[in-house]
């Protein structure tokens, strides 16, 4: 399962793959902080997102990692 990170360099489109969310985040930011543009982040399954958006489900998916482990811990 890889997540692409696409941009815009001089009119030259780049693509990078990365593991993880965090990884791909991490590229997208730094690719932005470059100055590259047209910076989207592509999900496994398709699904296309810019760094804003990809930035969201992240931080939710974060969020739900905390509660999934404690419901977990209690069905044990």
């Amino acid at each position: 399962m890889y997540f692409q990170v696409s941009a815009i360099d001089r009119s030259r489109s780049v693509t990078f793959q990365r593991a993880s969310m965090t990884d791909a985040l991490e590229k997208a930011l730094g690719l932005l902080g470059s100055g590259l543009t047209e910076v989207t982040i592509t999900h496994p399954d398709g699904a296309r997102h810019t760094p804003t958006e990809f930035l969201a489900a992240y931080r939710s998916a974060q969020e739900r990692r905390p509660a999934q482990a404690g419901l977990r811990a209690r069905a044990a």
